[in-house]
């Protein structure tokens, strides 16, 4: 056992050298780490890799742990889950046989085995694939819809929709398999069958919120069955159902041009390949909401080999990668969608994202301008580079762009709160309040009841001692309306300080720092009510505690003086100004 133990801290000591230089040199030692590590050493840096979204670093050391271990199991289902996170499908597939036991790996090593069948167009291999499949609910709806769509693929509609329709489970089963059934007849051309389908869909709206993704592409694929099927009228009305459910989706739009230009549609989904990739991006987005990334991840890579150049895949999947850090595995994505897409612009703004969030910030300005010029009435190109102004203080530039948002959308409807609330941020900021105010009450005219305007304006009334009753009155208003948010409980508090109330300052700043234990400000604020209170010593230690949550240089210059002198007695002009 002590030498088992030595072996495995030898490991340790290795993995984690070579974890700890840069990546450049990662890279250039890969090979000679990979093959120096011990079984215990790259079985751990290959978790500490999956832990870390680096799926090269850890198929590189489980393929290591399998070679020295050839029949664990185990190590077998966890090199075959890394090499399809990573997208070598053709690689994990080479090994699916392999694999064995219970749980999600193996059922995910014969969806990968009936994958590539399907991509071979061998019909009748993808049944044998997926035979006996015992698991859950999730489990028999992806396999008994694969098996249909091979159906389809072998010319046999009528035993693909018998299949499907003997699949039976809780409401969100039946809507995923009324989809496909719907999918399969539109790409069999029994545009009648698709469009009963697709509004068996639709009836189920209570499973949108969990089913938002799917919920929408039924919605798209009924549109364009209507149109297929020369129901023009019903066209209409599904898609005025499509943009109730959301306004500003991409595809909706699309097909609101392509229908104003009478253009012929084709079926959302036209080949076997093209379903399957869809049930599995369905699947993916799902589960993604739901916070199951890798999983996600698995599913959008089998996807994407399967049905390649998809850009509702390639856009998904650029979304896990960017939610993972791995901003330049996401751009390579989104280079791929084309300018004709419905989804080009949302990914060329991700792109720009990204390129700001890896340093590359005036290649992700520049973008964002480039994007304006050629799209002007696209609002979000407005808002995405304002906010990277914004977040960088760059206030004038920020004003700059939404000012010219502004005289864009013409007359203001209720979304475009948003927009003046941003404007009237950065004209605050650059200490423009006669510019500043007039947006802050143009956004609560747009959307009276939007509790983040009436923190900030009533906040600021405050502060410059005008209107205080009104202002009191707007932050207890937004209290109301998001009774969980620290940040607006803060203001409501540090209100009360500003008006020398400062026992209900106390009361309002406590609960504060019970939903932000970890906010400077909000500890920052809670000490001085503290101090005024005669608490000095615990408003040290809430000073102490803003420091420990590492303040912007010169709020913690501010904390430190009073950490050494105490909060000196001042004249509070606002209180005055109440009285």
């Amino acid at each position: 056992m002590k030498k088992i133990l030595l072996s495995f801290c030898a490991s340790l000591v290795l993995v984690a050298s070579n974890f700890a230089t840069p990546s450049v040199a990662l890279e250039a030692n890969i090979e000679e780490t990979v093959g120096n590590a011990s079984l215990a050493g790259s079985f751990l840096a290959a978790q500490i890799a999956g832990r870390d979204n680096d799926d090269s670093a850890a198929v590189a050391f489980y393929s290591r742990a399998v070679s020295l271990d050839p029949e664990n199991n185990e190590l077998k289902r966890n090199l075959f889950v890394a090499l399809i996170a990573n997208g070598r499908i053709s690689d994990a597939i080479t090994i699916a046989d392999a694999i064995q036991g219970e749980g999600n790996p193996v059922f995910l090593s014969r969806v990968a085995l009936g994958v590539e069948a399907l991509r071979k167009r061998s019909w009748t291999k993808v049944p044998l694939a997926l035979a006996d499949i015992r698991g859950n609910d999730l489990d028999k709806l992806t396999a008994e819809i694969i098996k249909s769509w091979a159906l389809v693929g072998a010319g046999d509609l009528k035993a693909a929709i018998a299949n499907a329709d003997a699949i039976d489970g809780p409401n969100w089963v039946m809507l995923v398999r009324d989809y496909h059934v719907g999918l399969m007849s539109a790409a069999s051309g029994d545009n009648k069958n698709a469009v009963a389908r697709f509004s068996k869909v639709l009836e189920r709206r209570q499973l949108a919120s969990i089913l938002t993704e799917t919920y929408a592409r039924a919605i798209e694929a009924l549109i364009r069955s209507e149109i297929r099927a020369e129901n023009n009228d019903k066209a209409i009305l599904a898609l005025k159902k499509g943009t109730d459910f959301l306004p500003n989706h991409a595809a909706f739009a699309a097909l609101q041009r392509i229908m104003g230009d009478k253009k012929t549609v084709t079926p959302l989904v036209t080949s076997p390949q093209e379903g399957v990739a869809e049930l599995l991006f369905n699947i993916a987005s799902a589960i993604g909401r739901e916070g199951g990334t890798p999983f996600a991840k698995t599913h959008l890579q089998l996807a994407n080999y399967l049905n390649g150049g998809n850009d509702v895949v390639s856009f998904a999947l650029a979304g896990i990668y960017e939610r993972q850090k791995q901003y330049a595995e996401a751009n390579e994505l989104l280079g791929t969608i084309s300018d004709v897409s419905p989804l080009y612009h949302r990914a060329s703004i991700a792109k720009a994202l990204n390129l700001s969030s890896i340093g590359e910030k005036n290649q992700a300005i520049a973008s964002l301008r480039e994007l304006i010029a050629n799209s002007p009435k696209e609002l979000t190109t407005y808002m995405t580079l304002g906010a990277l102004f914004s977040r960088a203080e760059n206030y004038f530039e920020a004003a700059k762009i939404y000012d010219l948002a502004v005289a864009e959308i013409g007359t203001p409807q209720p979304y475009h709160w948003n927009l003046f609330f941003r404007l009237a941020i950065a004209r605050e900021r650059l200490k423009h309040w006669d510019l500043a105010e007039p947006n802050f009450k143009k956004a609560l005219e747009l959307f009276p009841n939007q509790a983040d305007v009436l923190n900030y304006l009533g906040y600021s009334w405050i502060d410059k001692g005008i209107h205080l009753d009104e202002g009191v009155a707007m932050i207890r208003k937004a209290v109301e309306l998001k009774p969980r948010s620290g940040y607006i409980i803060d203001s409501l508090g540090w209100a009360h300080y500003k008006l020398a109330d400062y026992d209900q300052a106390v009361r309002e700043l406590e609960r504060a720092v019970q939903l932000m234990s970890q906010d400077a400000t909000v500890n920052d604020h809670l000490g001085d009510a503290y101090w005024k209170v005669g608490r000095k010593l615990e408003a040290t230690f809430q000073w102490r505690h803003a420091i420990n949550a590492k303040p912007g240089p010169v709020e913690k210059a501010k904390i430190e003086k009073k950490l050494e002198n105490g909060l000196v007695d001042e004249t509070d002009d606002t209180a005055q100004n109440a009285n």
